[in-house]
């Protein structure tokens, strides 16, 4: 077999230099940066998780916890925040609901939920009057203390409509 040129042999050494690179970009943590002849490039772990935020709770809902509605309460509903469950405890005879950020791309819908628990019982909610509703009728919430209504908001293009999914769910005691 004969020898290497020199050539060759800076072909391989960039090969494998080219391999360890990729290895890295693979295999490191996220967090670490990865030196490359044209910069630093981030992990496939990095990456995946910028990509996880940036799409929100698109791929992976996030819930958030309202302990305390008062008497009027504004949930932040933008699809980029990927908030697309809210669990909210009405602790007021009544609670005006608002949504911020409802607006979603053309094309595009967006559908979060709202489970209304009724921690001193016998609350009532005030829905945003724009809410489109099977009948024209927002729901009648159970009304018991620890009971617990689920209420989903879609966009479908041009209205946000509102779906009672059930009531009297029993929340006060765990599953």
């Amino acid at each position: 077999m004969s020898e290497l040129s020199d050539r060759q042999r800076a072909a391989i050494e960039l090969l494998e230099a080219a391999a360890q690179v990729a290895h890295d970009i693979v295999h490191k943590p996220a967090g670490e940066v990865v030196d490359t002849e044209s910069g630093p490039s981030p992990t496939f772990q990095t990456l995946s998780g910028l990509i996880l935020d940036l799409v929100g709770g698109l791929l992976l809902p996030r819930r958030v916890a309202i302990a305390s509605a008062g008497p009027a309460l504004a949930l932040d509903v933008a699809y980029t925040a990927g908030m697309s469950f809210f669990d909210v405890t009405l602790d007021q005879p009544n609670c005006a609901l608002t949504f911020l950020n409802t607006a979603v791309p053309a094309g595009y819908t967006w559908s979060f939920t709202v489970r209304l628990v009724q921690g001193t019982g016998a609350n009532q909610v005030t829905f945003p009057a724009a809410i489109h509703w099977p009948a024209e009728r927002p729901p009648l919430l159970s009304y018991e203390s620890g009971s617990a209504d689920l209420v989903t908001f879609t966009w479908d293009g041009a209205h946000w409509l509102g779906l009672h999914e059930g009531s009297w769910f029993n929340v006060s005691n765990p599953a």
